[in-house]
């Protein structure tokens, strides 16, 4: 039976930590990079031209940032499991940012085993 990898898209205005995440996918079983942006308003331009499983995206970056972004997704493209990433702890984001239906995650312990998790408790997307 041929397994479908879930397609990651990564978007944070760091090259460094979009290296660290795509490192992340690239042992992550079952996952594979198919995307990196910039800004929210490159993230989503790219979901208009390529389907997704999963958006891992920071929450501060210049122009749009990642809770506008996550929210435009969110309604956009209700498959998508999208997680926020960030170094601030879960209290110190907006009330607003898990209702939207968006995953939080800290950078700082973000990992293969944390992605494989994502996904198999709340992603359902099929390609």
């Amino acid at each position: 039976m041929e397994q479908h990898l879930v397609r990651v898209l990564v978007v944070d205005d760091l090259p460094s930590f979009r290296r660290a995440v795509a490192g992340v996918i690239a042992v992550a079983e079952g996952f594979e990079l198919v995307g990196e942006a910039t800004s929210g308003e490159e993230a989503l331009g790219f979901l208009r031209q390529h389907a997704v499983g999963m958006v891992l995206m920071d929450v501060n970056m210049p122009g749009m940032g990642g809770l506008e972004a996550a929210r435009r997704i969110r309604s956009g493209h209700p498959d998508i499991t999208v997680v926020l990433l960030s170094v601030n702890n879960t209290e110190d984001l907006p009330r607003d940012a898990m209702v939207m239906g968006a995953h939080y995650r800290h950078k700082d312990r973000f990992g293969p085993d944390e992605l494989e998790a994502l996904w198999s408790d709340g992603g359902h997307a099929k390609f």
